[in-house]
C-alpha cells in the first residue's frame, strides 16, 4: 500500500514559523516502524502554510495513497479534520486515520460526533504498533477487535478496542527522516531536526496532559540507540536537535552521562535544545556544565510562575529558590534560557502579571515563553477551572495553545488577561535589548540587531504607532495573531 503520514501546519502564535519549523517526531517514528513492503511518505504541512490546500491536493494527486494519517495536538484538531474533509471531498475511497493528543484524549468525543465520521480510524496512545497493524487489518493478515488502542468505524459507528500498552523502546527502529517529502526544516536559519532520548514523565503538574497520554512513567532509549539516531540526523543535514523528551531532567544522573556519551561520540559539533524543569537543573552544579560541554545552547526551563500560590495550584511546590540557581548554573555556562511562564491563575491580578515579567528581566532570562493558562482535555486543572466558573472558552479548541486566553481570574476578564500579557511583554521584550549570554553566543546576529534590526522596528513601531493608543496598538496585533492559523479562508467548505 501507499502510505501518506501528515503533521499539521498550525503553529503558536508567539513562534514565528519563519524562524522555527520542526519536523514531527511522531510520523517519522511510525513511519519507521511500517513494513518493509508499504511504500511511505512523509508531509510535514507547516512547511507548506502559505500553499497549504494546494499542496496537498498536489500531493494526494501525485502519490495516490491507499491511506493517509493525521496527527494533530489539541489547537491542531480543527485544522486536521477539514483536511481530512477536503481529502474526502476529491477523493472518498482514501481511508484516513487520525492520531496524537487530542484523538487519544478525546477519541469518544470525536468518534460521536458527526464531524468525526470523516475519520475511519483513530489512533489511541503511541501509535508505531497500532498503526502497523491496522495496515495489517487492512490486507486481511489481522482482526480489526484485536488490535489495541484503535478505534475503528464498523457499519458507521465506532467501535473502540482495549487501550495498548506502553510500547517497548528497545524494540523500536530508529525514525525514518529519508521519506519526508519536503525539504526545509530549520531553527535561526539552520537545518533542524528532532530526536528523543525518552518518553514520559512521573511528575504530578494538572495542567499537563502528559499523565493521559502515557500514565506517570518514564521510558528510556539506550545511549547506543540514541547516538545511532543523532548520526541519523545528521546524515539528514541537522545542524541544530531539539530534544523531544517530555522531561530529560527527570533522571539527573542519566542526563549527565548522555551529555558525556554524546562528547565522546563526537556529536558535540551539533547545536542542542532541551526542555528541562528547575529542578532538574538546580539538583547537580556539574550538570550545566556537561551540557555546555555537549553542545546543548538553549534550554526552555520550566519556570512557570514566581508566586508561591499558584505554583502550589499547579502541585509544582515552591521552585523559586531552585530557578534562581538554575539560572545561575545555565548562564554561568553561556546556556541560553527561554523562560516558561504560565500566567492567569485563578488569583491573579495585574500586579501578578507585572510580577513575572518584572522577575524575568531581573535575571536576565533570554527569551520568554510565557502562556495563558490553558485548560486542556482531561487536566486537573480544567476540572478546578470549570467548577470555579472561569472558563470562558469551553470547546473552541483550535485556540488551546496557550497564546489566547480561554480562562478569566477572580478580578481579569479574559480580555483583561490578553491585554496584560501583551502589555508586559512588549514593555520587557529581549529583541531590543541583549541578555550577556545572547551577546556570547551569537556575536554576529547581535551586531545585526543592534545596528539594523532595531533602529529598523524602532522607527516602524514608532511611525505606525503615531496617533494611536496602547489599545490601539494592542487590537492592531491581535487581529495579526488571529491570522496566524487561517489557511482556508470564508469561502471553504
Amino acid at each position: 500500500m501507499k502510505i501518506l503520514l501528515c503533521s499539521m501546519p498550525d503553529t503558536v502564535p508567539q513562534f514565528s514559523a519563519k524562524t522555527w519549523r520542526a519536523p514531527n517526531l511522531a510520523i517519522s517514528s511510525i513511519a519507521g516502524n511500517i513494513q518493509s513492503h508499504h511504500e511511505i511518505a512523509l508531509a510535514d504541512l507547516i512547511l507548506k502554510r502559505k500553499t497549504l490546500l494546494s499542496s496537498i491536493r498536489d500531493i494526494i494527486q501525485d502519490y495516490q495513497p491507499d491511506i493517509v494519517g493525521l496527527s494533530a495536538m489539541t489547537f491542531q484538531f480543527n485544522t486536521a479534520q477539514r483536511i481530512a474533509d477536503f481529502i474526502r471531498s476529491s477523493q472518498p475511497n482514501i481511508k484516513i486515520a487520525i492520531g496524537g493528543y487530542h484523538a487519544t484524549l478525546m477519541y469518544e468525543e470525536i468518534a460521536s460526533s458527526d464531524k468525526g465520521k470523516v475519520f475511519d480510524y483513530i489512533i489511541r496512545g503511541e501509535g508505531e504498533t497500532t498503526f502497523r497493524e491496522v495496515l495489517d487489518a487492512i490486507e486481511g493478515k489481522q482482526r480489526w477487535e484485536n488490535i489495541p488502542g484503535l478505534s475503528y468505524q464498523d457499519n458507521g459507528n465506532f467501535i473502540h478496542n482495549i487501550p495498548r500498552p506502553l510500547e517497548n523502546l528497545d524494540t523500536l527502529p530508529l525514525p525514518r527522516r529519508d521519506v519526508r517529502i519536503w525539504n526545509g526544516y530549520l531553527f535561526s536559519g539552520k537545518a533542524l531536526d528532532m530526536v528523543e532520548t525518552s518518553r514520559g514523565c512521573t511528575m504530578t503538574c494538572n495542567f499537563c496532559s502528559m499523565n493521559q497520554m502515557y500514565g506517570r512513567t518514564f521510558r528510556i532509549y539506550s545511549f547506543e540507540r540514541v547516538m545511532l539516531d543523532l548520526t541519523n540526523a545528521k546524515k539528514a543535514g541537522a545542524k541544530y536537535i531539539a530534544f523531544a523528551d517530555d522531561n530529560i531532567t527527570l533522571n539527573v544522573k542519566r542526563f549527565e552521562s548522555l551529555c558525556d556519551a554524546i562528547v565522546a561520540a563526537g556529536h558535540n559539533d551539533l547545536c542542542y535544545i532541551v526542555q528541562a524543569s528547575t529542578t532538574g537543573i538546580a539538583s547537580s552544579p556539574t550538570l550545566a556544565q556537561k551540557m555546555a560541554r555537549a553542545g546543548i545552547q538553549i534550554v526552555f526551563l520550566g519556570i512557570e510562575n514566581v508566586s508561591e500560590r499558584n505554583l502550589k495550584m499547579m502541585n509544582k511546590g515552591n521552585l523559586l529558590e531552585k530557578t534562581k540557581k538554575a539560572i545561575e548554573y545555565l548562564h554561568n555556562n553561556n546556556i541560553l534560557i527561554v523562560g516558561g511562564m504560565i500566567l492567569g491563575h485563578p488569583e491573579d491580578k495585574e500586579e501578578d502579571i507585572a510580577q513575572n515579567f518584572e522577575f524575568f528581566d531581573k535575571a536576565n532570562i533570554d527569551f520568554y515563553g510565557e502562556q495563558i493558562i490553558t485548560p486542556y482535555p482531561k487536566t486537573g486543572m480544567r476540572d478546578i477551572l470549570i467548577k470555579e466558573g472561569l472558563v470562558t472558552n469551553s470547546y473552541d479548541y483550535s485556540k488551546y495553545n496557550g497564546f489566547w486566553a480561554n480562562v478569566k481570574t477572580k478580578y481579569l476578564s479574559s480580555e483583561d488577561l490578553q491585554f496584560l500579557r501583551w502589555k508586559y511583554k512588549r514593555k520587557y521584550s529581549t529583541f531590543f535589548k541583549t541578555t550577556p549570554v545572547f551577546k556570547t553566543i551569537f556575536p554576529g546576529v547581535n551586531l545585526l540587531r543592534i545596528f539594523i534590526l532595531r533602529p529598523y522596528y524602532r522607527i516602524k513601531n514608532f511611525i505606525s504607532s503615531l496617533g494611536k493608543t496602547e489599545h490601539d496598538i494592542f487590537k492592531r496585533d491581535m487581529r495579526k495573531f488571529i491570522k496566524t492559523n487561517n489557511f482556508f479562508g470564508p469561502n471553504f467548505k
